[in-house]
């Protein structure tokens, strides 16, 4: 042992290499070396996800354009698909698209998460067929996973999006994969194809399920579904539980502009003007809809005329002779003589022939 310790020594100082206290180490030297020279490709990817985690997109875009460039042959599969993320968090969806291509193009496996990210760029562009192409290449993903459930779910919206109930409502139920449910937002769409075919009974039932799940659903937006809740039971003629939902729903948002338009067209309907002005008004505080804050205020303005208060009684005004007068009697009250001529007096003269 002694001598091959001793052969090493020589060999390292012949070398020039150092030597660690773990004689069958890694070198002190290459150590520090390691440490100190780190992948300029690799460092700016870690920091533009970073800045991407972080919501700093402009940050991520400079570091991840970094990361590309300092890449062998601008090798850099998950650096532009997170360039692509990152530009399409700032809605510059033709960079998005070049970059998602690019990703695709360099990936050596199926880049699924790349094929959905793309199909969700067209979707968002209204170019449905190719979108939906890239929705069903991301759908060879295993079976129930993560890549293929989303890839089902993004093929939903699309068939949403062209107004095909039937459609979406399967892939939004094939993306749920296997139950007990927690794929908040497929469950909401899910429910929500039932309330477009108006088959209301189901879509309650599928939403009171989401507010009894035993399981965490995360990222769920209660404003939203309580709000779907309180239509569904409106449309079965239930009132009361409509506005019962709708209030659980602004206790968890008070800035939801469609709770309020709902509450505003039932209080409408009712003929509750008061109320209904208030929630209009509501509506228009918190919506970024301007067409349909447009045909809220025409509503609104409507309701307050019907109860504007009626306007005062014309005042005749006093004659000139009439003015003299009470002149006259305030120069005698003065003195001392007669009383004043009060204001009814002289628009209402207890004595018709004065």
């Amino acid at each position: 042992m002694k001598k091959l310790t001793s052969a090493i020594l020589l060999l390292s100082l012949t070398l020039g290499v150092g030597v660690t206290s773990d004689i069958f180490g890694v070198p002190a030297l290459a150590k520090k070396k390691a440490e100190n020279t780190e992948d300029p490709m690799l460092k700016n990817f870690n920091i533009g996800m970073d800045y991407y985690k972080k919501g700093d997109y402009d940050g991520a875009i400079d570091a991840f354009l970094q990361s590309v460039y300092f890449a062998r042959n601008s090798y850099a599969p998950e650096s532009y698909h997170f360039l692509a993320a990152s530009y399409m968090a700032k809605n510059e969806d033709p960079k998005a698209i070049e970059a998602i291509k690019k990703a695709i193009e360099q990936s050596t496996g199926e880049a699924f998460k790349s094929h959905i990210l793309l199909a969700r760029l067209y979707l968002r562009n209204k170019r449905y067929e190719e979108a939906e192409l890239e929705a069903n290449h991301a759908m060879g993903a295993p079976f129930r996973s993560k890549e293929c459930c989303e890839a089902h779910f993004v093929a939903a919206k699309i068939f949403e999006a062209q107004q095909n109930w039937t459609a979406a409502q399967a892939q939004f139920e094939f993306s749920l994969g296997d139950k007990p449910w927690t794929y908040s937002e497929a469950w909401m769409g899910y429910a929500e194809m039932f309330m477009k075919q108006k088959n209301w009974v189901s879509a309650i039932a599928q939403f009171r399920d989401m507010l009894e799940s035993q399981k965490v659903l995360p990222n769920i937006d209660y404003a939203h579904l309580h709000m779907d809740l309180g239509i569904c039971l409106l449309a079965k003629g239930d009132h009361q539980g409509a506005l019962t939902n709708w209030h659980r729903g602004l206790s968890y948002n008070m800035n939801e502009p469609d709770i309020h338009l709902q509450l505003a067209m039932m209080f409408d309907a009712e003929r509750h003007v008061a109320s209904a002005v208030k929630e209009y008004k509501e509506f228009c505080r918190y919506s970024g809809d301007q067409i349909r804050i447009a045909k809220a205020k025409q509503r609104l303005e409507m309701l307050e005329q019907s109860v504007a208060p009626a306007e005062a009684p014309y005042q005749v005004k006093p004659s000139p002779a009439m003015r003299k007068q009470m002149e006259e009697q305030a120069n005698a009250e003065n003195t001392g003589g007669g009383q004043p001529i009060t204001p009814s007096e002289m628009t209402n003269p207890k004595d018709p022939g004065f």
